[in-house]
Formats: C-alpha cells, sequence, structure tokens
C-alpha cells in the first residue's frame, strides 16, 4: 500500500463536472471528478438535512420544482474520504459554486486540499476579454486556454478555518437564501429578488416565462455582482407568490411558466 492519497477533483454541479472532466481529459488527466448535489444558496441549512430541505421546498416552492430536490450524501461523503485528496474547482463570485466551497471546507474540518480558483478569471474572446462569474460559463475547451488548471494551490489553513466560521455563521442565520456581497456570501431573505421582478413586468400581458428570461439576464449580466444564485424555478414561484399578494397579476392554469400570463397592475387613478 503506497499511503499516497488519490487527488479526485470536486466541484458543484453535473454540468460544471461533466466540463472539468472533458476539461482534464484533454490535458491527458484521468483523475475522478466529483459533482455535489445541494444547491446550498437556496432553503435551509441548518439542518442541512436533505429531508428538512425537501419540507422548506415544498412550502416555498412550486410541488414540479420541490420533487427535484434530490440531495444524495454519497457525493459528499466520496469528495471528503479520509483517503483521497480533493482539488476543488470554485468561481466564488457565484452564489450556488461559494455556498457549495463553504460547506466543503467545513466538512473538510481542518484537513488539507487544494483549491482551482476562477474567481476574477477572464477569457479572451473575439469581442475582447470576457469577466466569467461562474465554472458553468467555460466549456472544456475554455477551461484548457485560460490555464484554468494551473492556478490550483494549497488552501492555507487560516483560509480554511474562516471559510468554516463563515459557513457556521451562515447556518446561525439559515436564511432563505444566499448572496455575494462584496467578495462574501451572506444572507438574504425569500423575497431577495421580488424587486426585480417587479420592476422588469410589462402593464401589457405577457407570458411569465419572457419575464423571467429578462429577470435572468439583468441578474447575470446588468448587476454587480452577476451570479447571484438563482434560476429560472425559483424565480417562478415567486413570480406566483406575488401574483397571490397582488403585488403581480397573474393568470393561467400551468402548469409550466409558459401556460402563465403576468402583467405589472395598472395604477388605479383615485376620483
Amino acid at each position: 500500500m503506497s499511503g499516497v492519497a488519490e487527488a479526485v477533483h470536486v466541484v458543484w454541479g453535473v454540468s460544471r463536472a461533466e466540463a472539468i472532466r472533458d476539461a482534464l481529459r484533454l490535458q491527458g488527466c484521468k483523475a475522478r471528478v466529483i459533482a455535489l448535489p445541494n444547491c446550498l444558496s437556496v432553503g435551509p441549512i441548518d439542518p442541512s438535512d436533505p429531508d428538512a430541505r425537501r419540507r422548506w421546498a415544498r412550502e416555498n416552492l412550486r410541488d414540479d420544482d420541490a420533487s427535484d430536490w434530490d440531495e444524495p450524501e454519497a457525493p459528499w461523503t466520496e469528495a471528503t474520504a479520509p483517503d483521497v485528496h480533493p482539488i476543488v474547482w470554485v468561481c466564488l463570485s457565484n452564489a450556488a459554486e461559494h455556498a457549495s466551497f463553504l460547506a466543503f471546507t467545513s466538512r473538510m474540518a481542518g484537513r488539507p486540499f487544494d483549491i482551482v480558483d476562477a474567481t476574477g478569471l477572464g477569457i479572451s474572446t473575439v469581442g475582447g476579454v470576457s469577466p466569467i462569474w461562474s465554472l458553468g460559463l467555460l466549456r472544456p475547451e475554455e477551461i484548457v486556454a485560460s490555464g484554468l488548471s494551473a492556478r490550483r494551490r494549497p488552501v492555507a489553513p487560516a483560509e480554511s478555518a474562516a471559510a468554516s466560521e463563515a459557513w457556521s455563521q451562515l447556518q446561525r442565520e439559515n436564511a432563505p437564501l444566499r448572496v455575494v456581497r462584496d467578495g462574501q456570501l451572506v444572507s438574504a431573505p425569500l423575497e431577495h429578488f421580488d424587486p426585480v421582478l417587479t420592476e422588469l413586468a410589462t402593464p401589457d400581458w405577457e407570458l411569465v416565462v419572457k419575464l423571467i428570461g429578462r429577470a435572468l439576464h439583468h441578474l447575470n449580466t446588468e448587476v454587480d455582482p452577476p451570479g447571484q444564485g438563482t434560476g429560472s424555478e425559483f424565480l417562478f414561484a415567486r413570480v406566483l407568490a406575488l401574483g397571490e399578494a397582488g403585488i403581480l397579476e397573474v393568470t393561467g392554469s400551468g402548469p409550466g411558466m409558459r401556460e402563465f400570463e403576468v402583467r405589472r397592475p395598472a395604477i388605479r387613478s383615485s376620483s
């Protein structure tokens, strides 16, 4: 028995794991890549067990979306096993990736691991250098061309301790959402994205999917920082909640966002 720990690459999300795996193969590396499942920028994290998070999802999201919260423990167990040396890939400007990194660091409990940090990375394009706020934006060829693997470094003990403490603080707050502010992951209320939806709604009826598309474009390209850890399903649930509250007008029988229409309520003039 050699005693040399197996190097495994770890990242949040299946699609990111597939891109990193393909990029590593292009560079002749056949190491395992483990995809961490939980989107920990949304929902309760104290406790962070799947049953508690599914209950929260059933109460705050649409039933169809809540049923998709499959968060197995096995990937976490594999990624933090004592006989492996993890290499965590992350872009800390993305809320979901940032949350996963903090939770992973906490689970490592001070054990050493490496990081490939894409925060602040820029990719050369035809139009110039494009800033990358999420690993999910990178194709395998871009990962290779950017030399991202060369950014691998050990996580310093002080850095690990600070990340673990940050996660403990977020667990104590146990907010519905977590977003990035000034480079840090901070707690946010369930209604955090509601102003975006109400401001972007039009006075004319339109499909809900169009409003959500505009909101995602705004959150991902027009705000600083972008990549605030929300998706179409969560915003869909918030549109319906705003409709129930009378803040937006929503009509339709569903089940999908293409079967609902939405508009900003008309301002009633006083007479």
